[in-house]
């Protein structure tokens, strides 16, 4: 076909209809031209946006603080326009705006863009900008859920036949993350390595962890062994002092408490390192019940309790009798440890289809507290405390029910939590009747002796109680200490250890110590940190909200080592801490160090109380001085003044015509009267300022000084005087005020350098920490050992015959430096100046 130069293409309605996402930009950024797939991907309007800034039509997902679409265009488009050449970006994530009709908002995209600059006809400058863009959202969200749906594939196929010109042309980028890549990836594998590494490590920590709990059990055992033989002959013995017998089974008590601890972990150890396995035997397992069960009920009737034990009358099993009788000991424990009293424990052994059972189970319940749904699974990890450690109401190891669980799945069986009809845990364990075939037969032995070294140290923990300690006589004035201790053993030993020197009284728990310290008001309070309900640091914390017991001083007992306790216990108003054990000089030594400390503090509150009742005394005859000294200034004005103005007219009248001393009586009654007149003016001055309301500004002490100078001059006069004025940085003081300070030390400066030839003054100042201004003379100066009078109202340090004055100047420049926060002070040597010192602000 013929072509026809005459017909011009409508290149904007071509470009315009184009199928690609293309947006021509000016250097500046402002959109002139977009194709409408460009406006239907990016849901805009061409007139909305035609003439707008790039990035106030397309800004930021304001609700995604993640968000880097605009900072990573406009660093491609600021490439593009300087190096000239296409900028290809890697995909990005750019969210668009939906249009209110369809909801407002803004909505996740994810776009692959290229910038291509387009130069003015000389090829000096970018004019235009053309910004081309994919979008690749499908394929982003495709490859973030993984789907594997058919249709899904095939479009996602059909997308990447597209790109894959796109991504020809990227290939060196993609080169570049790729070695970017692939180091990573070797990074990775070392790590992996590392951690591989670190796993075996673990693995050989864990079995020195369980040979470690294995060798100190088994050397743990060796001086209890010692300790629990020795304490027993001790007892058995008559030649034991029968005074000796309460701390003798104090000692039997807890040795046998720490043996359970201590066999709890050798079985832990043995289960660990698969050592351990069971002796198979035949027994009556409803007579094993019986017989371990039979063990609580005294301490059931102590406690009020209903106990019920539930059992067939005869029960044949192969079991392991002894870690059948623990299974049921650290049970039937746990039940009656958090059952409170006056309620009920529940053990019922029971055997499915009997006579033809396979299997038996052995319900323990009770009406304590229960256990967490949440926490049923993790009670059975070795120490775990479903208590905060802190404030749990028993104590333990966490390692009976961990036990427990490993004997019964040794036998084939298991144990489980749930809900008691009496409406706490109820745990129900699950045991095969029969062992495994082959399994051999062992001969059954008496194992009363086993459960009461087991049992025994348990069921005295339920019920000891040591005797109370008397209180003190009411004429007991030594120091009160108040011993805040859950143990009741551990709080009689303390109380013991300090009765030699102080008073004590005994609280068992935080809520009962903070309602004591409120009544008894102790001079020390001694507690422990781990304590049911309410924890040491806890009760600390409340204490210290308590006014009346803000400086009760506070020692806390901690067998916690790490630092992090120690410093929560300081920060939290403590202040001191002892570890557990202790020795009891050491304790005795911090109390005492502790309650000194309060003494010394109390003695100085009474003394600063005094002193502040001396000072409001001082302050009311100071002011009632002040008031006297006005009121008394004026009254002597009037006679003064007719005194002045009588000699003044006899002078002027009849002078001429009086004798020699005559005359000279006059002069001097004159002289007295202006010096009456001066101290009568400094008076009222210095009354005034005790009242006066100080008004600071900022202002330049330089100027000031020459003002003072100027008005001095007639002082001046006739002498030689050198008058040096340094360099007086700014201050912020009240002006007139300052300047009665400066009038007042000048003035006494060209006074006492009278009788020198040449008077020498320096007006000055340093910088020591504080702005030190100063005035130096070199006149007749005076002795230091008077320095503590200079400042005193109607002091003198020279005769009135040498140097005039009231004596009032200095006291009233020390009490304007003072009522600035300043201070003021001299030094002097006779005969060879002086030297005033005044700060304003002083730190």
């Amino acid at each position: 076909m013929p072509s026809n130069p005459s017909i011009t293409p409508d290149f904007r309605t071509l470009f315009e209809a184009a199928p690609g996402l293309y947006l021509v930009l000016t250097a500046d950024l402002t959109i002139v031209a977009v194709t409408n797939a460009y406006l239907n991907a990016t849901m805009t309007k061409r007139e909305d946006i035609l003439g707008r800034g790039l990035f106030e039509v397309f800004p930021d997902n304001p609700d995604d603080p993640a968000a880097t679409g605009v900072s990573n265009l406009r660093a491609s488009l600021e490439r593009a326009r300087q190096n000239r050449v296409p900028d290809a970006m890697a995909v990005q994530k750019y969210d668009i705006r939906r249009p209110e009709s369809e909801g407002g908002g803004f909505e996740e995209r994810f776009w692959s863009p290229i910038n291509t600059p387009i130069l003015s006809s000389d090829g000096q400058r970018v004019e235009y900008i053309i910004h081309r863009v994919e979008d690749v959202t499908e394929f982003i969200r495709l490859k973030q859920i993984g789907s594997e749906q058919q249709k899904l594939t095939e479009s996602l196929q059909s997308r990447t036949a597209q790109m894959e010109a796109e991504v020809v042309t990227r290939a060196q980028e993609i080169q570049v993350a790729n070695q970017k890549l692939r180091s990573v990836n070797d990074e990775l594998a070392r790590r992996e390595q590392e951690i591989t590494q670190l796993y075996d490590r673990l693995y050989q920590l864990d079995q020195l962890k369980t040979q470690l709990f294995a060798n100190v059990s088994h050397e743990l055992r060796t001086p209890l062994t010692l300790i629990l033989g020795l304490t027993e002959k001790m007892l058995a013995s008559s030649a034991t002092p029968a005074a000796l017998h309460h701390d003798l089974h104090s000692i039997d008590r807890n040795a046998r408490v720490l043996l359970k601890h201590v066999n709890d972990l050798l079985d832990v150890a043995k289960l660990e390192s698969g050592k351990m396995s069971a002796n198979y035997a035949e027994v009556d397992l409803a007579q094993l019940v019986r017989q371990t069960g039979a063990h609580f009920s005294s301490h059931a009737q102590e406690r009020n309790l209903a106990y019920t034990l539930e059992t067939p009358t005869t029960l044949h099993a192969q079991v392991d009798p002894d870690k059948i009788q623990r299974i049921l000991m650290n049970l039937l424990s746990n039940a009656f440890k958090f059952t409170p009293v006056g309620g009920k424990v529940r053990c019922v052994l029971s055997a499915d289809d009997a006579p033809t059972s396979t299997q038996a189970s052995i319900v323990i319940a009770d009406s304590g507290p229960g256990i967490p749904a949440a926490l049923r699974t993790s009670v059975f990890e070795r120490f775990f405390q479903v208590e905060e450690s802190s404030t749990r109401h028993v104590g333990g190891t966490g390692l009976g029910l961990a036990i427990a669980k490993d004997f019964a799945e040794l036998h084939g069986g298991s144990i489980t939590i749930g809900e008691a009809d009496e409406g706490g845990a109820q745990m129900t364990v699950v045991l095969p009747l029969a062992a495994p075939a082959g399994t051999p037969m062992h001969v059954t032995t008496d194992t009363g002796t086993r459960i009461d070294e087991i049992l025994q140290p348990i069921l005295d923990d339920f019920k000891q109680r040591p005797e109370p300690i008397p209180d003190a006589p009411d004429n007991d004035e030594r120091p009160l200490i108040l011993v805040v201790e859950d143990h009741p053993e551990m709080s009689r030993y303390i109380r013991e250890t300090l009765s030699r020197d102080y008073r004590t009284v005994s609280a068992f728990n935080g809520y009962e110590g903070l309602e004591k310290a409120l009544e008894v008001r102790p001079d020390l309070i001694l507690s422990d940190v781990m304590m049911p309900g309410f924890s040491g640091v806890q009760m600390v914390d409340a204490i210290r909200d308590q006014a009346v017991l803000t400086h009760t001083p506070i020692l806390m007992l901690t067998a916690k080592t790490d630092d992090e306790m120690r410093v929560q216990l300081l920060r939290e108003g403590a202040q001191d801490y002892l570890l557990k054990p202790f020795v009891a000089e050491e304790l005795r030594a911090r109390v005492g160090n502790l309650v000194a400390l309060k003494r010394t503090r109390e003695q100085l509150m009474e003394r600063n109380e005094h002193l502040g009742r001396v000072i409001a005394d001082l302050e009311f005859v100071n002011q009632e001085l002040d008031a006297f000294s006005y009121s008394i200034s004026h009254d002597l004005r009037a006679p003064l003044r007719a005194i002045a103005g009588f000699t003044g007219m006899i002078v002027e009248d009849v002078a001429p015509s009086l004798e020699p001393e005559s005359q000279y009586h006059l002069q001097r009654i004159q002289h007295n009267v202006e010096n009456m007149q001066r101290m009568i003016d400094d008076l009222l001055t210095l009354a005034r300022l005790g009242r006066q309301t100080i008004t600071k500004q900022y202002i330049e002490p330089a100027q000031l000084v020459r003002e003072v100078l100027q008005e001095l001059r007639a002082e001046q006069e006739g002498r030689q005087v050198d008058i040096q004025i340094g360099d007086l940085p700014a201050c912020e003081a009240d002006p007139a005020l300052l300047k009665h300070v400066y009038t007042n030390l000048l003035s006494n400066a060209l006074k006492y350098t009278r009788k020198r030839e040449r008077a020498v003054i320096e007006v000055g100042c340093q910088e020591n920490g504080d702005t030190i201004y100063f005035v130096r003379d070199n006149g007749a100066g005076f002795d230091m050992q008077y320095v503590g009078k200079l400042f005193g109202v109607f002091q003198r340090l020279h005769r009135a015959e040498e140097f005039e004055g009231t004596g009032v100047g200095l006291a009233l420049v020390k009490r304007i430096v003072m009522r600035h926060g300043g201070r003021i002070w001299a030094e002097a040597a006779p005969n060879q100046g002086a030297t005033f010192y005044f700060t304003l602000n002083a730190r």
